[in-house]
């Protein structure tokens, strides 16, 4: 009774799969609606918008957020996707992949579908797609009281989700599974030795930490740079050709008239602003109140620019250069252009909180040409001279090190014989007496002195902040420690190749060990040496191995399937054109959600 049962239930599904191949199996090839255009053109042949359609309602099946398809630009997508599988279709009849009536039958009464997506974009987009690597959609094609195949709730899938014909899905869904074949045909030749995929395991679990020091350009340019007249002017001379360059480029900003001025600026803390916008605009403007009282005493402008004002121009006693129209904000833009030489503003209000200004000169023709020459040499010099200072003081602290003393020694030895340059003091007045001793010296005074120092250097309103010194300035030289890393982390985040350290560090034996040369950061240069060494153990490899050889294995396989795409894209599809209309994506909906626009209901019909 049971085999006889089995024999009986093999015929219905032979026969149910018969009756599909002969209902839905195409006659005279697929049957374009009329009123179909060409989305991609490739060497004169045609992916039309039925196919586009169909594909794109299949990616966007499970994921009913408009606007986050839109933001991955889905239509762009799905476009790409078909040319790559027009290549993988070309390319498969040189190499003889087809598939039969039985084989593409098999996987339709499944209600297995595939999708196109760029090799290059699969993993990025996939997730948001929910569609795994293989691109298998599943239709709901069973009976759901028998949960056997039902032909009538396929073509209702077929013709709801893709508006095409059961033939024209029978056929678009060929030109899927060949492309698909392909791709596992391209995958299915890498290989990943056991050797190979340990040696990658031990890179990435193989951790390193350092201890580094920074040489900041900012900490030189502030207190080392000797900024004397003399000094620039000396450096001018030297560097005219440089010089008259710049100024060619800038000479614009200053003629035929600029403003000298200064500035002091309060701005509205952030701890001011959680108590609300008002009540932080109140604390600002008691703040630059108080400083104003400062002036009324009979204090000069620079000083309390110098100790009270908020904006980096503080460090130069609020000096902003002479200015042109368009160089700050329209409220203390206007308020400069209608004063004289000499007078001081009332308070003037921004968004960011509030200025009082100073116009020290209003400088035409030849003087604005002086003044505008002497700032070009001035900031070159500064980013001359500062990077110098930096790159010397990297190199000496490494050839220290490298002879024998640790870090932490050869950096004190070098900041023990570091001096302020008297006109870095002089613009900061109270820095010389501090600033002037040996580092550490001036550390331990730091210590006892400013134990109850304001946060960064911020004071109560009317209170002038200390200035900084060697000992107190925040981008001092200082040892640092790494977090642990492997050799394609980045230990040193404003590194300016930011695997750089990570590289010289896995190049190093032991700890203690030190490159041969400094490495290059956006603001100066740093020493690194290698504080520890850890090394991924046979135990970690036992446990992970399967997991991360498959894991890089499918990783080799997306390599090469896309590289594969890049080599067809430039042998025989590099003739492409795209519809540039039909890819535009839609406008978002007004509530921020919504389902994608799906084709009519009769287009592919």
């Amino acid at each position: 009774m049971n085999r006889l049962s089995q024999i009986f239930g093999a015929a219905i599904v032979i026969a149910i799969a018969v009756v599909f191949i002969v209902q839905f199996r195409p006659s005279t090839g697929p049957v374009q609606s009329a009123a179909s255009t060409c989305v991609v053109e490739v060497r004169g042949s045609c992916i039309s918008s039925v196919d586009f359609n169909a594909s794109r309602n299949l990616l966007a099946m499970r994921t009913v957020d408009e606007n986050r398809l839109r933001a991955m630009g889905y239509r762009r997508l799905t476009a790409e996707g078909l040319y790559e599988r027009w290549l993988l279709n070309e390319d498969a009849k040189r190499l003889g992949i087809s598939v039969s009536d039985d084989e593409l039958t098999a996987e339709l009464v499944a209600g297995r579908v595939r999708v196109s997506l760029p090799a290059d974009k699969v993993r990025q987009v996939g997730y948001a797609l929910n569609l795994r690597e293989d691109l298998i959609r599943y239709l709901d094609v069973r009976n759901r009281q028998t949960k056997k195949f039902d032909s009538k709730q396929y073509e209702r899938q077929v013709r709801n989700i893709t508006k095409m014909s059961p033939t024209d899905f029978r056929e678009y869904q060929r030109k899927e599974l060949i492309a698909a074949r392909m791709r596992d045909f391209i995958r299915a030749r890498v290989r990943v030795g056991e050797n190979e995929a340990f040696e990658q395991f031990s890179r990435e679990k193989s951790t390193r930490t350092l201890s580094y020091v920074r040489f900041d350009r900012r900490f030189y340019s502030d207190l080392i740079v000797d900024t004397s007249e003399k000094a620039i002017q000396a450096w001018a001379d030297a560097n005219k050709e440089e010089l008259d360059k710049t100024w060619e480029g800038r000479k614009a900003q200053y003629l035929p008239e600029c403003r000298v001025a200064r500035d002091l600026a309060v701005e509205v803390r952030s701890d001011e602003a959680e108590q609300g916008p008002e009540a932080g605009k109140a604390a600002a403007k008691a703040r630059i109140e108080q400083a104003v009282q400062r002036l009324k005493k009979g204090e000069s402008f620079a000083d309390v620019a110098r100790s009270a004002s908020d904006d980096p121009s503080a460090a130069r006693g609020g000096e902003l250069g002479c200015v042109t129209k368009g160089r700050l904000s329209k409220p203390v833009e206007d308020k400069l252009f209608e004063m004289k030489a000499g007078e001081v503003s009332d308070l003037i209000e921004t968004e960011e909180g509030f200025h009082v200004i100073k116009l020290e000169q209003i400088a035409k023709d030849a003087e604005a040409e002086r003044i505008g020459r002497l700032e070009a040499a001035r900031d070159l010099y500064m980013a001359h001279e500062s990077e110098r200072l930096a790159a010397e003081a990297a190199k000496q602290v490494l050839a220290a090190a490298a002879g024998g003393k640790s870090l932490e020694d050869a950096l004190a030895a070098y900041m023990a014989q570091l001096t302020p340059a008297k006109s870095a003091t002089a613009a900061a007045p109270g820095a010389a007496s501090t600033a002037a001793k040996p580092a550490d010296k001036a550390a331990k005074q730091d210590g006892a002195e400013g134990a109850d120092a304001k946060k960064d250097g911020q004071a109560e309103p009317g209170e002038a902040r200390v200035p900084y010194t060697i000992a107190t300035h925040p981008n001092r030289p200082t040892v640092e420690a790494s977090l642990p890393f492997n050799v394609s982390g980045s230990p040193i985040s404003d590194a300016r190749d930011s695997t750089e350290p990570a590289r010289i560090a896995f190049q190093l034996d032991k700890p203690g060990d030190l490159p041969k040369d400094v490495v290059a950061l956006e603001n100066g240069y740093a020493v690194i040496q290698l504080k520890e060494k850890t090394s991924a153990s046979q135990e970690q490899w036992d446990k992970d191995r399967e997991f991360y050889t498959s894991a890089m294995r499918a990783a080799k396989q997306n390599d090469a399937l896309v590289g594969y795409m890049r080599r067809l894209k430039s042998t025989i599809g590099s003739e492409v054109k795209y519809d540039q209309n039909l890819l535009k994506e839609s406008k978002p909906a007004e509530d921020g959600s919504g389902a994608p626009e799906l084709p009519l209901e009769d287009e592919g019909e």
